[in-house]
């Protein structure tokens, strides 16, 4: 039986642990956010200067101009749509790379333990970025830019480090601090984008592309070694019971299929199926609304890119905010995870809500602000999800969650597409925000299953427990 490591320190001494944790996190999301941004705009320039075989460097201008004649409109049209194949290729190179290696490294970890899985994301998003820094600065084809994503996940990416810190945290908190911990993980991964979204356009146009990835490798790197020498291994057993040659095991694909669906003391599948369903969509209408969120601004108040990314920004302070705020509300005042989940799914609610609505500017700030603590239902339903499953199976389960996370964009992103270009936003109020006022009244309906059969299981345990009791006396 796999045990894991009872850490017997100060609660002082452990938080100051996840809050290196959580520092770390924020260096590696910034590093990722901030190139993602800046690599699309590279693919964009590359491809106008080679593919398209232009030896006028001014028609590549990425920011454009205003006064465009028809033929340099159908230039820009002729490269987007080069440019377009390229970052389609390596969003599918990156998500295939990591669903595969999510199915295995989940179980894996749960033997293998956690800081392999949090140093090979790391250690594999810094040689990515550090090539790419080198490659950028050579005039080659835009299509070799893509080969850095094989090393960058081929050890699963962002997602693999985001599962490592999550299982770290079940492994070494109280149930009581678990959904506050991880609140604040989440809290990390958002301020790292935060971060990215306005320090990568920064560096890109006083410094360029080159100084950008590095700064991007040199933050991966720090967040290495912060794991490497500040963060010990949880799980008690992970060097003398696994080995890195059973990672790829296909017997822990069973681990997992078997993990979610056979009865056992200490599964609460119910509570545990519905945690995941509740986590899946609430991540996939949340990718979906990014997915169209532009074009949606773009087409209703005629904004352009700077003001939505200004806006976006905007948002994402707010909900780093919140998401502090809630967990400081649920170790202070003791609420439920169940109840920090309704408070996220309504302000998700009504921040659809709002934007099904939007007719000026500044309703779209205003929902953006009433949705700020939506983002805050991920981590709780992680945290229901630990509390329902053996501790041995902790990782193999979140894997799960990890591997949703990775495949949910691929059906937001069509589905809020397809709605949205069958109704376009003269249509008022916008359907495709309609849909996602229902899909969170869905999600409030599992939610209070969950605090039902929560309750009843606490009722069993307490009503099994009181004969014994009386037995002993």
């Amino acid at each position: 039986m796999i045990t894991v490591k009872e850490i017997r320190e100060p609660n002082e001494k452990k938080m100051i642990r996840f809050f290196i944790l959580g520092c770390s996190i924020v260096l590696l999301t910034y590093a990722q956010t901030s190139t993602g941004l800046m690599f699309t705009e590279l693919i964009v320039h590359r491809t106008c200067l080679i593919l398209i075989g232009t030896d006028d460097t001014s028609k590549c201008n990425i920011h454009g101009k205003n006064d465009s004649t028809a033929n340099e409109l159908h230039f820009e049209a002729e490269t987007e749509k080069y440019a377009s194949m390229i970052v389609m290729a390596k969003a599918m190179i990156e998500s295939l790379l990591s669903t595969v290696v999510s199915l295995f490294l989940g179980p894996w970890s749960d033997k293998g333990g956690r800081r392999p899985v949090l140093l090979g994301g790391t250690i594999g998003f810094t040689v990515m970025l550090t090539m790419l820094s080198l490659m950028c600065s050579w005039d080659i084809n835009p299509w070799y830019l893509i080969i850095p994503s094989i090393p960058g996940f081929i050890t699963g990416g962002t997602i693999t480090v985001v599962l490592g810190a999550m299982c770290y945290t079940t492994d070494s908190t109280e149930e009581e601090q678990r959904t506050a911990v991880m609140a604040w993980m989440q809290t990390a991964i958002f301020s790292g984008v935060v971060l990215g979204l306005f320090g990568g356009p920064i560096i890109s146009t006083n410094c360029g592309y080159t100084t950008v990835f590095s700064i991007g490798a040199i933050c991966s790197a720090l967040s290495t070694l912060v794991i490497y020498f500040a963060i010990p291994e949880s799980v008690k057993s992970a060097i003398k019971e696994s080995h890195l040659r059973g990672l790829f095991d296909v017997s822990l694909l069973k681990k997992l299929v078997t993990s979610i669906v056979v009865k056992r003391d200490g599964f609460h599948r119910f509570v545990a199926w519905l945690a995941i369903f509740v986590y899946t969509f609430s991540v996939m209408l949340q990718v979906g609304d990014t997915s169209i969120g532009f074009l949606f601004a773009k087409a209703r108040l005629d904004w352009d890119a700077a003001q939505y990314s200004y806006a976006a920004g905007i948002g994402l302070l707010l909900t780093v905010i919140a998401l502090s705020g809630a967990s400081l509300f649920g170790t202070s005042l003791g609420a439920s995870d169940t109840m920090l989940a309704t408070l996220g799914l309504v302000s998700g609610l009504s921040c659809a809500l709002g934007k099904a609505l939007v007719s000026k500017g500044w309703h779209m700030y205003l929902s953006t602000s009433i949705g700020m603590f939506s983002a805050i239902v991920p981590p709780v339903m992680r945290s229901i999800l630990s509390k329902s499953v053996p501790l041995d199976d902790i990782g193999t389960v979140l894997s799960l969650t990890g591997l949703l996370e990775t495949l949910s964009p691929m059906g937001g992103a069509p589905l809020f597409a397809l709605i949205f270009s069958h109704y376009l936003p003269p249509i008022y109020p916008s359907p495709v925000y309609l849909v996602s006022v229902a899909l969170f009244v869905l999600l409030l309906l599992c939610t209070a299953c969950i605090e039902v059969l929560t309750r009843r299981s606490r009722n069993l345990q307490f009503y099994t427990a009181t004969p014994e009791k009386e037995t002993e006396e």
